[in-house]
């Protein structure tokens, strides 16, 4: 029985550390028959013309909108390679008073927002809790110690799948 229940245990556990995407069974293309010859994909044509940004409006009102004269286009911005170096200065101080204002603001924050994000959620700590017990109960060994170990590795797993499908 031990035997037994070593071999399913290690067989879970290198079924668990396989790659992802381990058993691939994909190995035809799937509309190669259909798209007149082998390697040639099927692609749809779009009906939909190209949205110009700078005409788009938005109204509750169920008349249409003409624009007379085009909006004015965003003027060019310099990159930091081309500025001079009174306009780096400005904007080095510029940036420093933006993060400043970030961290005050970050810090702000409320004390029980924070300890939330920093604490884990109750069913992993349970799912971390039974598993150790179930782990412990199976390396102390015995009859009673492996019915105690195995049912608590079932409810870690069950609060582990429960966190699960929360997230």
């Amino acid at each position: 029985m031990k035997k037994i229940f070593y071999l399913f245990v290690l067989g879970l556990m290198a079924s668990c550390s396989s790659p992802k995407y381990a058993a691939n069974f994909n190995y035809y293309k799937s509309n190669s028959g259909y798209a007149g010859g082998y390697g040639e994909l099927k692609t749809k044509e779009t009906t939909i013309a190209p949205i110009n940004s700078t005409e788009l409006i938005a109204s509750a009102d169920e008349k249409t909108i003409i624009l007379d004269a085009a909006p004015a286009a965003n003027e060019e911005r310099k990159t930091y390679v081309q500025m001079n170096k009174t306009e780096r200065k400005a904007l080095r101080q510029y940036l420093k008073k933006e993060m400043e204002t970030m961290v005050k603001a970050k810090k702000g924050e409320s004390v029980e927002s924070v300890s939330s994000t920093k604490a884990l959620e109750h069913d992993l700590k349970l799912a971390a809790i039974f598993g150790a017990v179930g782990v412990v109960g199976l390396i102390i060994g015995g009859d009673v110690f492996y019915i105690i170990g195995a049912i608590a590795l079932l409810i870690g797993v069950v609060f582990f799948v429960k966190w699960l499908v929360r997230q």
